[in-house]
């Protein structure tokens, strides 16, 4: 009796276990369902949004959706003959909610931001202020906060928006990849997305920066599907320099050197170049970066303020020389031309700060977020008047350069 009580009660608990597990299942397949699922075709794909100011002075800005035309871009990946891959949807409003919802009347189908990409911000809107503009972004979980951001420098957030392209048949795409190319081949520019704007917001006081891009060529043929046959484009997007904020109101744009001065000091700089004189003669060589890092010290001074000491590292190889008799499998070259790339880092990171205190007189650096996190005590005591103080914060920049190659010829081929 015992055996067979005991086989009964394996049995039994086999069978709790089946339930439980019919049970599970069944509850899974419940939840698997998407609650708020909604149709492709029912929805206009919002790629990118720009904001202007409202030209009529009636409302507070004018907003421009770039939506993807999915039939057309279907059709074209087919090998058919579709038409324009994206479309744009302008309106006015106090808000930017507003703004979206007064579009409804232009569409027949619902707008979608979860693949939203970008945030373009005109000029003009730029100078009124931009944090109002990302309260949206990052309040309603539709939306995405790790969009980018950029301004339309010289021109409106809509013109971009409804510009052609030929490397990539959705616009807002070209423009997207353009910052991360440049962040990683040239440095002048780096990308910058709402969450870190948000970010900014905090302890520190740290001012914004945000890549910026123009229009160059003739800007009446930039929406005309005559702009995609001609070789070149009649009108294209081109990056030009960052812009500097100042309590979220665009100040200036930087020029080229402390553009990139300042990427490296936010240690945002992947990849570049750096051209040199030639050491001892005319003509020019060009080291490429492959790497680069900053590391902040800070110290307190006698008076009790800050010093700011910025140590800047790069690590390169020479890719091109255009200078007579030059050498580079001497190990003396390569130390000096070491030296000199060093001192053309430690320029324009130095251009960058004096652009930053003495013209901007905005913390672009970031450095209240480095005191305040290494020297809370000084932070504490600056805090309510960083904004004065800032400016006669004093700072030392070092530079070493690592030189690692020069490639498979050692002496010049230019005589």
């Amino acid at each position: 009796m015992s055996g067979h009580s005991a086989k009964g009660r394996l049995r039994g608990m086999a069978a709790m276990k089946v339930k439980a597990v019919l049970l599970l299942s069944a509850c899974s397949i419940l939840l698997g369902g998407c609650w708020d699922l909604r149709y492709l075709d029912k929805l206009g794909v919002v790629m990118a949004l720009g904001v202007d100011v409202d030209p009529t002075g009636k409302q507070e800005l004018r907003l421009t959706a770039q939506v993807v035309l999915a039939q057309n871009v279907a059709a074209e990946s087919k090998g058919g003959i579709g038409g324009a891959p994206v479309t744009t949807f302008t309106e006015t409003g106090n808000t930017m909610f507003e703004a979206i919802r007064k579009m409804s009347a232009k569409t027949s189908r619902r707008l979608f931001f979860s693949h939203t990409q970008m945030l373009i911000i005109g000029e003009k809107m730029a100078r009124r202020g931009i944090y109002p503009l990302v309260d949206l972004i990052e309040r309603n979980p539709d939306i995405r906060t790790d969009i980018s951001v950029m301004v339309a420098r010289g021109l409106k957030a809509e013109q971009l928006l409804q510009t052609t392209t030929q490397m990539e048949s959705i616009p807002i795409n070209q423009m997207h990849e353009m910052i991360e190319v440049n962040q990683e081949s040239y440095g002048m520019n780096y990308v910058v997305e709402v969450n870190e704007l948000i970010r900014m917001t905090g302890k520190g006081q740290q001012q914004a920066v945000l890549p910026s891009i123009r229009l160059e060529g003739r800007k009446e043929m930039r929406n005309k599907m005559d702009n995609l046959t001609r070789i070149p484009a009649s009108a294209y997007p081109a990056l030009s320099t960052l812009a500097a904020f100042k309590e979220g109101k665009l100040v200036d744009f930087l020029k080229p050197k402390e553009s990139r001065g300042l990427a490296w000091l936010q240690d945002e700089v992947k990849s570049t170049i750096i051209t040199l004189a030639c050491p001892n003669s005319d003509g020019h060589l060009v080291v490429e970066v492959h790497d680069a890092s900053r590391k902040y010290k800070v110290e307190r001074e006698p008076d009790g303020m800050p010093l700011i000491k910025a140590n800047l590292l790069v690590t390169g190889s020479i890719q091109e020389i255009m200078c007579p008799g030059v050498d580079v499998g001497n190990e003396g070259t390569i130390d000096e031309i070491g030296l000199l790339a060093s001192g053309v880092v430690k320029s324009e990171a130095e251009a960058a700060i004096r652009k930053a205190q003495q013209s901007l007189r905005s913390d672009v650096l970031g450095w209240g977020l480095e005191v305040y996190l290494k020297e809370p005590a000084i932070w504490k005591r600056l805090e309510k008047d960083w904004e004065r103080r800032f400016p006669e914060v004093a700072s030392e920049v070092t530079c070493t350069a690592n030189l690692i190659g020069s490639g498979v010829r050692g002496e010049s081929i230019v005589k």
